[in-house]
């Protein structure tokens, strides 16, 4: 059931991600066509061109870095929408592609040749390949690499199992999923809502300065 669940929101996530992009995409169009339009009589109104095709610059690259910021806001809100609302799904889900290639991890952890370092490099290849699966599943999972320590936590629980035999695999396998939805904190995962009004702050600066300050310096 959590593998089919992750899988359905997966697409929501994807949604996410996919509108943001958009969103502050064309924002970022528009809002530099505005201030092209606005400024173009300033920059231009001394002798020296430069002023104007400086703002001409700054107004067509911009678009850019409201692109990237939609990325990483549509990552963040995917991530926070996975944590928040179906953070023991995916927590499950993780264990369980873990223990589908490796189900003898589980039974070996306390045994000779099941060391931390091979703990690390089998649960390292198994979310790299979770997070090559789709664009959208590489972008969160990737993400979701670099913010939160899978690894370690799983390595504990792995390395503090108890002799083989004396739990089954999944008893081993909710106790791994418990501790990554302890670990997995939702209000960590919540996008940076500044990042955003800080770029359009420096958008709008850049393009003031540009029809402002150099026109005066550039004669």
């Amino acid at each position: 059931m959590a593998i089919k669940t992750i899988l359905n929101v997966s697409a929501l996530a994807g949604v996410k991600i996919t509108s943001r992009l958009i969103g502050y995409t064309a924002f970022g169009v528009f809002l530099n066509l505005v201030l092209l339009l606005f400024f173009t009589s300033w920059a231009g109104r001394g002798h020296s061109g430069l002023p104007l095709l400086v703002l001409c610059v700054v107004t067509l690259l911009a678009p850019i870095l409201y692109f990237l910021m939609g990325k990483k806001q549509g990552i963040a809100a995917a991530l926070h929408f996975l944590a928040e609302r179906h953070g023991s799904d995916l927590s499950q889900f993780v264990v369980s592609k873990l223990t589908d290639n490796y189900p003898q991890l589980l039974d070996k952890a306390h045994s000779a040749g099941s060391t931390s370092a091979v703990i690390h490099e089998k649960i390292s290849a198994q979310l790299n390949k979770m997070s090559e699966q789709s664009t959208v599943n590489k972008m969160v999972f990737g993400t979701l690499l670099q913010k939160f320590d899978f690894i370690s936590v799983i390595s504990r629980v792995l390395e503090n199992n108890p002799a083989a035999g004396s739990e089954s695999r999944e008893e081993t396998a909710d106790r791994i999923a418990r501790a990554l939805q302890e670990k997995l904190n939702a209000n960590d995962l919540k996008p940076d809502l500044q990042a955003p009004a800080r770029l359009v702050a420096g958008n709008v600066a850049a393009a003031l300065f540009c029809a402002s300050i150099l026109p005066v310096i550039f004669r």
